[in-house]
C-alpha cells in the first residue's frame, strides 16, 4: 500500500539558488588546488597572466599617450607657435612697406609696393598653415578667423589709401591712419592673444604626455613582484635555484619598466631643452618685435597726423625695446655677455642676458645695433626742418633701418626656431618605439612566465 507523504510541499528556501554559492565554490576549488604543488603552480601562473595582461594594457596605453602627445607637440602645437611669430614679422614688414609707399608720393615707390604685396601674401600663407595645423581647437580657429577678417579689412584700407593718394583726394591720409592703427591693433591685440592660445596648446600637449604613466609603472611593479615572489616559491618547492623562463620573463618586464622611465624622462628633458634654448627665445623675440612694431606705427601716426600723443606713445614703446641707448660699448658687452648691470635694459637686455652661445649673442647684438640705427633716424626725422624732409627721411633711411631691425629679429627667430623644432624632433624620437616595445616585452614576459610554471607542473606528470 502506498504511504502518504506527510512532509508537505518543499520549502522554497531549501532549494539551492543557481549561482548563489559561486564565490564559495570558487574559493573551495582554489583551496583544493592549493593543497597540491602542481595546483599551486597553476594558481601562480593564473595570477601572473592576470597581472601581466593588465600590465600590457597599462604600459602600452601609457606609452601610446606619451608618444601621441609628444608627436602633437612636434607636428602641431610647436610649429603653430612658430608660424604665429612669423606672422607678426610678415605683418610688420607689410605695414612698413605700405607706409613708405604711401609717403613716397602719388607716384608710389614700386619697390616698396612690391615688398608690401610679398609680405601680405606671406602673412596669408602663414595663416593658412596655422589653420591647417590647429585641428579641432575651436578657440584658436576663432582667433585666427578674427585675424584673417581684420587682415582683409587692413588690406582694403591700404588699397583705399593708395587709390585716394593717386587721385590726390584729402581722405587719403585718413585711410592711411586707419590702416596703420588697424595693423597695430592686429599685432598688439589679436596676435598676442593667438600667441597665448598657442602657448596654452603647447603646455596642454606637454601635460598629456604623463597621463597614465604612474599607473602603468605601478602595474608593472606589481607584475615584477608577482613574478619575483612566484619564482621564489618555485625555487623553494622544486629545490631548483633558477627557472630560466621565469627569469627571462622578469627581465623582460623589468626592461619595460626601465624603458618607460627612460622614455618619459628623456623626452621630457628634450622638451625642456627645446623650451629653454628655443621656445623662450621665440617668446621673447615676439615681444621684442611687437614692441618695435608698435613704436614704428606710433611714429608713423605722429608724422601723418602731427599728434604729439602718438610721439609720446612711440617713445614709451621704444623704451620697452631698450631703455638705454645702444652704444659700441653696450654692443661689446652684449657679445661678451657682460650685461649684469642691465644695459641696454628692456627686452633687448633680457634677450642679451638669455643668450648662451656666441652665435646667439652676436645675433642679439645685431638686433640691438639695428634698433639704435632706427632710433637715430627717428631723431633725425623729428628734427627735420620741414615736413617734406621729415617724410623723405621716413620713406628712405627710417624705413630701411626699421626693415633692417625687423629682418635681424627674424634671423634670431629663425635660429631659435631651428633649435626649438630640433628639440621637439629629439623628444619625439625618444618615444617613437616605446608602445610597440612595451607591448612585445610584456607579451614576451607573459609567455615566458607560463612556460616557466608549466615546466615545473610537468615534473609531476
Amino acid at each position: 500500500m502506498k504511504l502518504l507523504d506527510l512532509r508537505g510541499p518543499p520549502d522554497p528556501s531549501d532549494t539551492p539558488r543557481q549561482g548563489g554559492n559561486v564565490v564559495g565554490r570558487t574559493v573551495e576549488r582554489l583551496r583544493a588546488a592549493s593543497r597540491s604543488t602542481p595546483g599551486r603552480y597553476r594558481l601562480w601562473s593564473l595570477a601572473a597572466v592576470a597581472v601581466l595582461v593588465l600590465a600590457a594594457v597599462a604600459a602600452t596605453a601609457s606609452a601610446a599617450q606619451m608618444r601621441g602627445a609628444t608627436n602633437r607637440v612636434r607636428t602641431n602645437s610647436g610649429p603653430v607657435l612658430v608660424a604665429t611669430q612669423q606672422l607678426v614679422s610678415s605683418l610688420a614688414e607689410a605695414d612698413a612697406a605700405q607706409t613708405a609707399a604711401f609717403l613716397s608720393g602719388r607716384d608710389e615707390d614700386p619697390e616698396q609696393r612690391r615688398l608690401y604685396e610679398q609680405a601680405l601674401a606671406r602673412a596669408e600663407q602663414q595663416m593658412e598653415q596655422i589653420a591647417a595645423r590647429v585641428g579641432d581647437d575651436q578657440a584658436v580657429h576663432d582667433l585666427l578667423q578674427r585675424v584673417s577678417v581684420r587682415v582683409s579689412t587692413y588690406a582694403g584700407l591700404v588699397e583705399a589709401a593708395r587709390a585716394s593718394n593717386k587721385a590726390g583726394v584729402p581722405e587719403a591720409a585718413g585711410y592711411l591712419v586707419d590702416s596703420v592703427r588697424l595693423g597695430n591693433a592686429i599685432v598688439q591685440d589679436d596676435l598676442t592673444a593667438l600667441t597665448a592660445a598657442t602657448q596654452e596648446r603647447l603646455g596642454q600637449d606637454e601635460d598629456r604626455r604623463s597621463q597614465g604613466w604612474i599607473i602603468a609603472l605601478a602595474v608593472v611593479v606589481v607584475g615584477l613582484a608577482v613574478l619575483g615572489f612566484g619564482q621564489a616559491q618555485v625555487a623553494k618547492t622544486s629545490r631548483r635555484i633558477l627557472n630560466l623562463p621565469l627569469a627571462v620573463g622578469t627581465l623582460a618586464l623589468l626592461a619595460v619598466l626601465v624603458w618607460l622611465v627612460v622614455a618619459q624622462q628623456g623626452s621630457g628633458s628634450a622638451l625642456r631643452d627645446a623650451r629653454r634654448q628655443g621656445y623662450d627665445a621665440i617668446a621673447l623675440t615676439a615681444q621684442l618685435q611687437t614692441a618695435g612694431f608698435g613704436a614704428k606705427a606710433a611714429e608713423t601716426l605722429a608724422l601723418v597726423t602731427g599728434d604729439g600723443n602718438q610721439r609720446a606713445d612711440a617713445d614709451a614703446r621704444s623704451a620697452l625695446v631698450a631703455v638705454a641707448p645702444i652704444t659700441p660699448d653696450v654692443l661689446d658687452r652684449i657679445r661678451a655677455r657682460a650685461v649684469g648691470d642691465g644695459a641696454p635694459g628692456g627686452l633687448l637686455g633680457q634677450a642679451a642676458a638669455n643668450s648662451s652661445t656666441p652665435r646667439s649673442r652676436a645675433a642679439v647684438a645685431e638686433v640691438a645695433e639695428r634698433w639704435q640705427r632706427y632710433r637715430d633716424t627717428v631723431a633725425a626725422l623729428r628734427s627735420a626742418p620741414s615736413p617734406a624732409e621729415a617724410r623723405a627721411i621716413a620713406v628712405g633711411r627710417s624705413n630701411a633701418e626699421f626693415n633692417g631691425f625687423n629682418f635681424s629679429v627674424e634671423a634670431v627667430l629663425g635660429q631659435s626656431r631651428g633649435e626649438f623644432l630640433a628639440g621637439l624632433e629629439t623628444a619625439a624620437d625618444r618615444t617613437s618605439r616605446v608602445p610597440t616595445a612595451a607591448l612585445l616585452l610584456v607579451l614576451g614576459a607573459l609567455v615566458a612566465a607560463l612556460w616557466g610554471f608549466q615546466l615545473r607542473i610537468n615534473d609531476y606528470r
